[in-house]
């Protein structure tokens, strides 16, 4: 009596489908990409006051308190002529880069019970904090377009760009995520030190002040360096073009492109050699 051969679709319930048959059954599953956001906005700051205004009145509050300081009292403002534009963007961008890097961290963490309940590519938890922090993004891009519009800079074609932009922008932060969400698994003191990281960061971006004044200065060549390394200067400046028409840097557009890439592939790629590991905490 002859032994059962296996089926040719059956396999190691570690093994690795390969990176295109992995992407199919994202896709195959994008529909958790979407549900998940959205039951996660419907349900954060249900029980406050004001409720999901609070999405935008948070990056309000620090705009107000960057133009006091920084354009108020240390004057960071000489220069640009639209100052209190130019900063929000600054702010916008830089919290959605922000949010979206710390929510990747925990997106394993805390998803421990769904991943122990339905087999599913552990991607989708990184790219459905992405989706989230983009559609809330949504709202403060309302804002910069009626600011650029009340402020006196109008609709412009170049705003036909900001697609392209938020493309790049959303690479660059899905890249962070995956990043961020395979070392929380391991490490989980990352989500504590990545705040304080990003508040640090937010002196080398530009956001609050124009880094120029750096760059073509005596500064030491390090500080230029790290600059020049920061993919998110390169983003703001993107922004930056789009709603104030700022000179379009060439160089920024091409390292925008590249580390965005980069970034995405290196992070999903790094994110998925530990997917057997998740959700087995």
């Amino acid at each position: 009596m002859s032994t059962p051969r296996p089926s040719a679709e059956l396999r190691p319930i570690n093994s690795d489908p390969g990176t295109m048959a992995y992407l199919r059954q994202m896709w195959q599953r994008r529909h958790l990409a979407i549900a998940i956001p959205i039951e996660e906005i419907r349900v954060s700051h249900q029980n406050t006051l004001l409720g999901n205004v609070w999405h935008l009145g948070n990056p309000m509050l620090t705009v107000g308190v960057y133009y006091v300081i920084f354009g108020q009292i240390l004057n960071t403002n000489r220069g640009i002529d639209n100052f209190i534009l130019w900063l929000m963007i600054g702010v916008f961008a830089y919290h959605l880069t922000s949010k979206t890097v710390l929510a990747g961290a925990k997106s394993i963490s805390s998803n421990q019970g769904l991943m122990r309940s339905i087999r599913f590519p552990r991607a989708l938890l990184p790219v459905s904090v992405t989706v989230e922090n983009l559609l809330t993004f949504s709202f403060e891009l309302g804002i910069l377009c009626l600011v650029a519009i009340v402020t006196g800079e109008g609709i412009s074609t170049r705003w036909l760009a900001l697609p392209i932009v938020l493309f790049l922008h959303t690479a660059l932060n899905l890249g962070g995520a995956f990043l961020t969400a395979r070392l929380n698994d391991t490490f989980q003191d990352i989500q504590q030190i990545i705040p304080f990281l990003f508040r640090l960061g937010t002196y080398a971006s530009g956001v609050m002040f124009p880094l120029a004044r750096f760059t073509e200065s005596d500064a030491p060549d390090w500080v230029k360096k790290v600059i020049m390394a920061n993919p998110i200067v390169a983003m703001l400046k993107l922004y930056r073009w789009v709603f104030l028409g700022e000179a379009l840097d060439v160089a920024a557009v091409i390292r925008s492109v590249v580390m965005s890439a980069a970034l995405l592939v290196f992070g999903f790629r790094f994110f998925r050699a530990a997917e057997h590991r998740y959700g087995r905490s």
